[in-house]
């Protein structure tokens, strides 16, 4: 125990042969697993920049053919609702008049139906 106290309060001894190691141990496990050289780290980043932009470009196409196609379906969708419409309306139209001028046959007869 005597040895461990005399070792580390001797005056800076203790912190800086510490200091020293791990500065040691750092340097050479930066070596070890130091990340790729400035080219080619340029190289990865402009690859990404790449990928990155072309994958935009896909997401755009895919986005803009799938409004296109979301638009052509809502016309088409509008065109037979508008048709529906139209038919239904002359329909009515038709039924109206023929049964105003029954009334009108009725009435200028003077058959009125018994009740």
């Amino acid at each position: 125990m005597q040895d461990f106290d005399t070792r580390y309060n001797q005056p800076g001894g203790g912190f800086v042969s510490g200091l020293l190691f791990g500065a040691a141990v750092g340097a050479a496990l930066g070596v070890i697993f130091a990340p790729r050289a400035g080219a080619d780290t340029r190289r990865q980043i402009a690859e990404s920049g790449k990928n990155l932009r072309e994958g935009a470009v896909r997401t755009y196409e895919q986005a803009r053919e799938g409004a296109n196609s979301a638009v052509s379906k809502a016309r088409t969708a509008y065109d037979r609702g508008r048709e529906a419409f139209d038919r239904t309306r002359r329909d009515v139209e038709n039924t109206v008049s023929d049964a105003a001028d029954q009334a009108s046959d009725v009435l200028s007869s003077g058959a009125f139906p018994r009740v």
